[in-house]
């Protein structure tokens, strides 16, 4: 059998033409390099719309709270005061920072009251820091009850 070699520089060291395309040394290196860096923007953007969800939900829940507590009120003014304590309580559970920066809007009309709260989520450095677009620079949500006429 003849096997055809090729000469490199140290003639040392005779490599066979047909294994030269084989050597696989670095290859897991240069996918990885590709791979990663998806991964990791992935990842990013999973926990980045996790922790909006998170924060979406918490805000709506507060919204409900502060609607709930505003039906003990006997006029305006007390269902803002009560308004204004339930989403102060809220605060303290938010999940992210910049809570204290919720504005609370509130109107009656018809026998109904409605509570809507705004969060801009430049106020959240986590969502300053993240590398994919969230839905939106500001989240609000709103709650209405039916309170009785007395």
């Amino acid at each position: 059998m003849v096997r055809i070699c090729r000469i490199t520089t140290d003639s040392a060291s005779l490599r066979p033409l047909g294994t030269a395309g084989a050597d696989q040394r670095g290859s897991v290196l240069v996918e990885a390099a590709f791979a990663v860096p998806l991964l990791v923007l992935l990842l990013t953007g999973i926990l980045g719309y996790g922790c909006w969800f998170m924060t979406a939900h918490s805000l709506q829940q507060a919204a409900n709270d502060a609607a709930r507590s505003a039906v003990a009120g006997l006029d305006a003014g007390e269902r803002r005061t009560l308004v204004d304590q339930s989403v102060i309580a809220a605060r303290s559970a938010f999940p992210v920072q910049g809570a204290q920066t919720i504005a609370v809007t509130t109107s009656e009309s018809g026998g109904y009251y409605k509570v809507t709260l705004r969060f801009h989520l430049a106020n959240a450095p986590i969502f300053a820091a993240l590398p994919v677009a969230l839905p939106g620079g500001e989240l609000e949500r709103s709650a209405v009850v039916r309170i009785t006429a007395s």
